[in-house]
């Protein structure tokens, strides 16, 4: 989540250059995700989704001393910056979940809103592992775990490894970035999918 302060696109976007291409040797692949791929004339914050190689994990580049580093998890690490004042936040995933890590990242919150109901509906959970059949989950408070029976061998979904195979899996029309601003849950699609 940002700061609360706005940069300008164009700024933004030279920062998200610069920071993807610091990435290139040590990922398989990284885009830019947020208000930022939205293309929204002003942004909060930069938001990266990447998947790291295997022989070069991301915690061995991003250590606890690396400049700005204000969280260093081994799914988010987020920067802060002061000249610009700017945060960044880097989402990291595996090559099968990235394109439903890419939709949700990019936004905004209510369009994430819509997609995990349109998950939720087709009877899947979204968990730390990625998303799992609901009847082989339990729910402790907002957060939903793999029950311990099905730990070893859960139903999967297909891979996401694109926005396009994510909204497929869904049943529902890929749309551009900068068309998911929404402002609320507004019904924009059918909520009965």
């Amino acid at each position: 989540m940002s700061s609360g302060k706005k940069i300008k696109y164009d700024d933004a976007m030279n920062i998200a250059r610069r920071f993807l291409k610091f990435l290139e040797p040590h990922v398989l692949k990284a885009e830019i995700a947020g208000s930022l791929r939205r293309r929204n004339k002003e942004v909060g914050d930069i938001e990266v989704v990447c998947v790291e190689r295997g022989d070069m994990p991301l915690q061995n580049v991003f250590t606890n001393d690396f400049p700005g580093i204000v969280v260093n998890g081994p799914r988010l690490k987020r920067f802060k910056y002061k000249n610009p004042e700017v945060q960044l936040e880097l989402y990291i995933t595996n090559p099968t979940d990235f394109g439903r890590i890419l939709a949700i990242r990019t936004g905004s919150s209510a369009y994430s809103h819509f997609l995990a109901v349109v998950w939720n509906r087709r009877g899947w959970a979204g968990t730390k592992e990625g998303l799992r059949r609901k009847k082989e989950c339990e729910k402790k408070g907002s957060v939903w775990r793999i029950k311990k029976e099905f730990a070893l061998k859960p139903t999967m979904p297909p891979p996401f490894y694109t926005e396009a195979d994510f909204f497929q899996f869904l049943g529902i029309d890929w749309i551009p970035p900068e068309e998911r601003n929404w402002k609320s849950t507004e019904a924009r699609y059918n909520w009965d999918v």
